[in-house]
């Protein structure tokens, strides 16, 4: 039982910054229709700055938390600029253009971590140091805050997108942004609010997950792959759906390392994508989408 508990935490935990990315991934496409694949790049630029500044510089680590959200902001808006740079309400954005656009940035981001942080693994530092003991199962508190602190931003975003002008702005850019132009919405500045949140967004998920998973200059493919799969396996609801696709996603990956060996590893790899393919298949607008995201 206490082996279960474990792994079921540990897949929630793992699973809440799986939805982090994935929410990033939400924000901008129900503003700007975008698939912004640099969302992982977030998350690697993140973790490694956050990890430069707490160690190296020593830094406090509300001070590195800060400045590193400053810096990966800024990269959103660059990113936004940079996607967006011929857009106009009239003349829509090329979605082809777009996604070749943010995985190039992808790429170029890896580049530059392999440049200034080099090819070996590096571990960030913790939040809090120390384990805790639930029911038999052994927790790292770090764990407990990935989740912990997933579930306050997702409660904070759904708040933004229900009860503020920003929110409601987003979701009419989405429908249509040539009515949402004519109604007086700057339609660039609403898809630049979305990259923004997006980025930082998928810097905390970088900065949280770097005690636990061993950064390198690769994983922010890893995390681009992690977060559109929980955005496609929840649906087509903004905050609850990625969301519910993370922590299911998390949860699923886990489960399977209670098989003995290294059968566990490689279905742990494996299964995420056999179970993605099932989902567009036999449902494709996600565990949580209607009839609409058909």
């Amino acid at each position: 039982m206490a082996e279960f508990l474990q792994v079921l935490f540990t897949g929630l935990s793992q699973g809440g910054i799986y939805a982090l990315i994935g929410i990033g991934f939400s924000l901008v496409n129900m503003s700007t229709r975008v698939l912004n694949l640099a969302q992982g790049s977030y998350a690697l630029l993140g973790g490694f700055v956050f990890l430069t500044l707490a160690t190296r510089y020593g830094l406090p680590l509300w001070a590195a938390l800060a400045l590193v959200l400053v810096f990966v902001a800024m990269l959103g808006v660059v990113t936004e600029r940079i996607v967006s740079l011929r857009v106009r309400p009239w003349r829509p954005i090329s979605h082809d253009m777009a996604i070749l656009t943010t995985l190039a940035l992808v790429v170029v981001a890896e580049g530059a971590a392999f440049l200034i942080w080099g090819p070996d693994p590096q571990r960030g530092p913790a939040l809090q140091r120390g384990v805790v003991n639930v029911l038999g199962a052994i927790l790292i508190w770090q764990s407990v805050w990935m989740l912990v602190i997933t579930l306050v931003i997702a409660a904070g975003l759904q708040w933004l997108l229900i009860r503020t002008w920003l929110g409601r702005s987003m979701r009419a850019c989405a429908q249509n942004p040539l009515t949402a132009a004519l109604l007086g919405i700057d339609v660039r500045r609403v898809g630049m609010a979305a990259f923004t949140l997006s980025a930082v967004i998928g810097a905390l998920a970088g900065m949280l997950v770097s005690p636990i998973t061993w950064l390198d200059y690769q994983i922010g493919g890893e995390f681009m792959l992690k977060g559109v799969l929980a955005y496609l396996l929840g649906g087509e609801l903004a905050i609850a759906g990625p969301l519910v696709g993370g922590l299911v996603l998390g949860l699923v990956e886990n489960l399977f390392l209670l098989f003995p060996g290294a059968t566990g590893g490689l279905l742990k790899q494996v299964v995420p994508m056999a179970l993605l393919i099932v989902m567009l298949v036999w449902r494709p607008q996600g565990l949580l989408g209607g009839p609409r995201a058909r």
